[in-house]
């Protein structure tokens, strides 16, 4: 009998768990992609409040969230309790911040976290400032890296990554296809954005043995 139909048949999947430590910090050429301290509250809020009208219409949250420093903190306190109980993990939020300066220039990480596909979503934000840079497709390249890295190589271990956008959004649908990976999804007038309308869903994915984890680019 297969792994597979093994753990089909008892309902537990592949049975993905969180790695011990939880490898909550990636470095790229110019960036370190790690999980926010209370510290970083003020500048995750100036950000966000300073930059809403870019993050508009696609960063559907940056509508309603982030409104004072108190909000922040919050939001902030609530990934570090969240990260504490591993059992529950279904996401693992990561601000973007510039090597050099060490300005947060935005966000990324996984959510959607399924265990008995051991998969997760993949999602990327850069404050309006620092586009232009190539910042969201360097770290794009890196978490799909870290995510789909082996437990025992300091990954997260998952066996497959998917991402997904507006067909409408055109400089997302951009660095998701620089990354190279597998459009599998386009669901026609399926994705609700306010102030935009009812858009097509487009999703991609890519699995383990399809990424170079050391180069940080698609093997197909």
């Amino acid at each position: 009998m297969t792994r597979c139909a093994s753990e089909r048949e008892t309902g537990l999947g592949l049975g993905w768990t969180a790695p011990d430590p939880l490898p909550v910090r990636v470095e790229t050429p110019r960036l370190v992609l790690r999980v926010y301290e209370l510290d970083d509250a003020p500048a995750l809020f100036e950000a966000v409040s300073s930059g809403r009208d870019a993050l508009l219409p696609w960063m559907v949250w940056a509508r309603d969230t982030h409104r004072d420093l108190a909000e922040t903190t919050h939001f902030i306190t609530s990934k570090i309790m969240h990260l504490r109980e591993p059992d529950k993990l279904d996401n693992v939020v990561l601000g973007i911040f510039e090597r050099e300066s060490g300005r947060l220039a935005g966000g990324t990480g996984v959510h959607g976290i399924s265990r008995d596909t051991a998969s997760a979503e993949a999602g990327y934000w850069v404050r309006g400032d620092a586009r232009g840079r190539g910042y969201a497709t360097e770290a794009a390249r890196h978490v799909v890296s870290w995510a789909l890295r082996p437990q025992a190589d300091g990954g997260m271990g998952f066996r497959r990554v998917r991402i997904y956008c507006s067909a409408a959004n055109a400089p997302s649908r951009r660095v998701i296809e620089k990354l190279g990976v597998r459009q599998e999804v386009h669901q026609r007038e399926d994705f609700f954005i306010p102030g935009v309308g009812v858009t097509d869903r487009l999703g991609w994915g890519v699995m383990a043995e399809e990424w170079d984890c050391h180069e940080h680019r698609s093997r197909v």
